[in-house]
């Protein structure tokens, strides 16, 4: 899903489960990467977690990447109830990180441990 200036409030504000931003540019290698994983499986993972994935492009939301105080991408935050921000991360992570991130927030223990148990 993609999260623009326009349908943040309907996105992020009115939204009582976290939801998890990734911030891009369509020019950026490693963007591209963390998107195509987005598109593949994370999204997908997140919902079935009850966490909200979306991408928001830097270049087309200048407000979002402002008000998130965005200065490179890739960049990811994920925002809690009541617009709290936890765990910003700058540049592209190991797959791993993401779905333990959507564990983490969703208060799961490890995707990792959960496939050995």
């Amino acid at each position: 899903m993609e999260l623009t200036d326009k349908n943040y409030t309907t996105i992020i504000k009115n939204n009582e489960s976290p939801v998890f931003i990734d911030f891009y540019s369509p020019t950026c290698g490693p963007c591209q990467m963390l998107s195509k994983l987005i598109d593949e499986r994370l999204e997908a993972y997140g919902e079935e977690n009850g966490i909200k994935v979306v991408k928001c492009n830097v270049g087309t939301n200048p407000k979002l990447a402002e008000a998130f105080k965005v200065r490179s991408v890739p960049f990811t935050i994920a925002v809690l109830p009541e617009e709290k921000l936890k765990y910003p991360e700058l540049g592209l992570k190991h797959e791993t990180y993401y779905f333990e991130l959507i564990d983490k927030l969703a208060g799961k223990g490890s995707f990792f441990s959960r496939l050995f148990t």
